[in-house]
């Protein structure tokens, strides 16, 4: 009877030690379990065009491990030059220990009040809290300028009229400048002050300008932003003096502001040979002339939204829809095969204008049609980006369901033991 009794413990004692063996091995191959603790950005408030930095606390609330990337995603009103930046870290984290990650060389390239960010990606992690939150708020200002008259005579007069669209919520200083040409604006003051403006309004300010004795009359028109920080834009105009005893330069009353726009037909770029990559920014029917093997090829800006640009490519005449940071590849000869990749980089509201990167295929790819094109854009915009996030994720979660149903077995395996025991000794 000792001897059996005897028996049975040394088999529940084997039992136990390999129930304790598979646990420490799950345990060993547990995950550490990263969380964000808080999120910040620095400034919170700043201009477009401008570098902000954004800083995560990360703590480890599992076991020991090693965070290797993180990844930080713009929300969806695009105002970020990237929509996703990466950093990298690459070192083990201790049990209940906190890092600071920090972001550098963010870029807002959109004005607003609300501009923020989607989620945060810790290896295959996504969070949202803290991060889904955080808002920065980026101004800016525009001012185009509408002249009455393209020339005048000696001492005539006309209306200069100055207008403001703001970007994000904005007060705004006009300054009215006489740079030559000894015209002058009387008695009015120099500068007029817009407060309130809210992100996208338009407002207008106007002076009467009387030609000067000396010249063309050549002057600027500013506007001073201020609120998130302080952001000019400037617009310069020169009205013709007809009957001046000064000799006149040819010229002509200025257009918009940040280099200004062409009338109906639009601006036209030439590239020549595109080979690598090149960038241009354009507005509503500018053209950018490239050539391919000699042949010349443009691109034309049809339309815009925020997020959005409508663009042809001919020589054979093709249309497409492009949403901002996505690329096409492109047959501009018809051969079925891909010549060159258009790269939607940004677009700027306020200016009205869309920036592309043109690039040079090598040995060409199969293309896609335009009309194709403007349908799967649109299908794939927001997939594409977190594919890879998910099969991670899905790929976590089953690796976590092995380890919980090992653990189960283990503990069924104990328990069978323990009774089976019990009962031999009875």
């Amino acid at each position: 009877m000792k001897l059996k009794i005897f028996g049975e413990m040394k088999r529940f004692k084997l039992i136990l030690f390999l129930a304790i063996l598979f646990l420490n091995i799950n345990f060993a191959f547990a995950d550490a379990n990263f969380q964000l603790s808080s999120f910040s950005c620095s400034p919170s408030s700043t201009i477009v065009n401008s570098l902000f930095s954004c800083t995560a606390q990360i703590e480890n609330t599992g076991t020991a491990g090693t965070l290797n990337v993180v990844y930080l995603y713009s929300d969806a009103n695009y105002w970020l030059e990237n929509s996703v930046y990466t950093q990298a870290y690459g070192q083990s984290i201790a049990t209940g220990e906190i890092i600071s990650l920090t972001f550098t060389g963010l870029k807002a390239i959109k004005a607003g009040n609300s501009n923020g960010f989607s989620k945060i990606v810790l290896d295959n992690a996504e969070r949202t809290d803290y991060v889904s939150t955080t808002k920065v708020k980026v101004i800016d200002v525009v001012v185009t300028v509408n002249n009455s008259v393209t020339s005048s005579a000696m001492s005539g007069s006309f209306i200069s009229t100055a207008t403001v669209t703001a970007g994000g919520n904005i007060d705004v200083i006009l300054t009215f400048t006489v740079d030559s040409g000894g015209c002058s604006i009387g008695n009015e003051p120099s500068q007029k002050t817009i407060t309130g403006m809210q992100n996208g309004n338009a407002q207008s300010r106007t002076w009467t300008v009387t030609q000067g004795t000396s010249g063309d009359c050549k002057f600027t028109i500013s506007a001073a932003a201020t609120g998130s920080g302080i952001k000019v834009d400037t617009t310069p105009s020169t009205i013709t003096c007809t009957n001046c005893p000064v000799s006149s330069g040819s010229s002509s009353s200025s257009g918009g502001g940040g280099g200004g726009e062409g009338g109906a037909s639009g601006k036209t770029y030439t590239l020549g040979e595109l080979s690598g990559s090149q960038e241009k920014e354009i507005a509503k029917n500018d053209k950018i002339k490239f050539n391919i093997s000699n042949l010349e090829h443009k691109l034309t800006l049809k339309n815009l939204t925020e997020t959005t640009a409508v663009f042809t490519i001919e020589s054979a005449k093709q249309t497409f829809s492009l949403i901002v940071r996505n690329e096409i590849n492109v047959d501009v000869d018809g051969d079925g095969k891909s010549e060159i990749s258009v790269f939607l980089k940004s677009i700027n509201i306020l200016t009205k204008k869309a920036k592309f990167i043109l690039t040079r295929i090598s040995g060409g790819t199969p293309s896609i049609s335009g009309e194709a094109v403007q349908s799967a854009e649109e299908e794939s915009a927001g997939e594409s980006a977190g594919t890879e996030e998910k099969k991670g994720l899905e790929t976590l979660k089953g690796t976590n369901w092995i380890f919980v149903l090992i653990g189960a077995i283990i503990i069924i395996a104990i328990i069978i033991g323990i009774v089976y025991f019990v009962r031999k000794r009875k």
